[in-house]
């Protein structure tokens, strides 16, 4: 029999096809991986922003309550606030609230005066922070009219 020097030996054939499905697997499997990781990375990112957007939607009811707590503001004796009303009112420092996620967040109003000319308005103005932030996650303002100082 005859050999052809350009035709493979069977045992070569059979490496080679081994070879190719050594590097197919190889191939296939870094393609599962780089999806895999890719689809960790997008599950992984609602789950935090569900999570920051619950210390902000509580931030903000908080705030909203504060606001709502300085408008209630009235003495015994009068139907309107007065400006020390509100600023008596201001004064009491609003205790540290934990939102559902445990994050405790501290509730603090922001320094206002008094009208010069009564009646007039008062501006309001309460924020929400982190403990160990700086930066608000919620703050509102709002004017309250005032018909006396006193």
């Amino acid at each position: 029999m005859k050999v052809n020097h350009l035709e493979p030996a069977i045992g070569e054939v059979r490496s080679s096809k081994r070879a190719f499905g050594v590097i197919t697997i190889v191939v296939s499997m870094f393609l599962l991986g780089a999806l895999l990781i890719s689809y960790i990375a997008l599950t992984i990112s609602p789950v935090k922003d569900s999570g920051m957007n619950t210390t902000i939607a509580t931030a903000t009811q908080i705030v909203n309550q504060q606001i709502e707590g300085a408008r209630a503001v009235r003495s015994p004796a009068s139907t309107e606030p007065s400006c020390r009303d509100i600023t008596t009112f201001l004064q009491v420092a609003p205790a540290p609230v934990k939102d559902p996620r445990g994050v405790t967040l501290v509730p603090q109003w922001d320094p206002t005066s008094c009208p010069p000319i009564y009646p007039g308005l008062i501006r309001v103005s309460a924020s929400v922070t982190r403990i160990g932030y700086s930066t608000p996650v919620a703050s509102a303002a709002t004017l309250i009219f005032v018909r006396s100082a006193v």
